[in-house]
């Protein structure tokens, strides 16, 4: 039994809403998974893109509209709520690593303030998306 006939609308709509910061990162990591920029998804999706930025961060505080635009993704992409509820990280061997040093050691972490600042510069790429009409 899926989770949306487990539940009554009501209830699913609490369910969601509780779950809003895990449904929101696992949103963005499906986005960055295949290959979509945020601008591109909320295109594919039908919702806008600074209404994804909040659902990416679980900003969204009303249960119905966050149910709805849930609905739309996963309709969109043709997963279910629990595929998106456990939605797992693709590991990938041939993804390509842009290494900023030949010296850097094998088990190098980001800082926060330079993981900070690539979040800046991917906002800055899709902010060039939205005004790109080439693309």
């Amino acid at each position: 039994m899926d989770i949306a006939e487990k539940y009554g609308e009501m209830q699913l709509k609490s369910y969601i809403y509780d779950n809003r910061y895990k449904i929101g990162s696992n949103i963005l990591q499906f986005i960055r998974d295949n290959g979509y920029t945020k601008s591109s998804f909320s295109k594919l999706a039908g919702i806008s893109r600074p209404t994804i930025d909040k659902l990416v961060k679980g900003e969204i505080d009303n249960n119905t509209t966050l149910k709805k635009h849930v609905d739309k993704i996963i309709a969109t992409f043709n997963i279910n709520l629990e595929e998106l509820m456990d939605y797992k990280h693709l590991e990938s061997e041939s993804k390509c690593r842009i290494v900023a040093s030949d010296n850097a050691p094998e088990e190098y972490k980001l800082s926060d303030s330079a993981k900070r600042m690539l979040g800046f510069l991917d906002d800055i790429i899709d902010l060039y998306e939205v005004y790109n009409e080439d693309r």
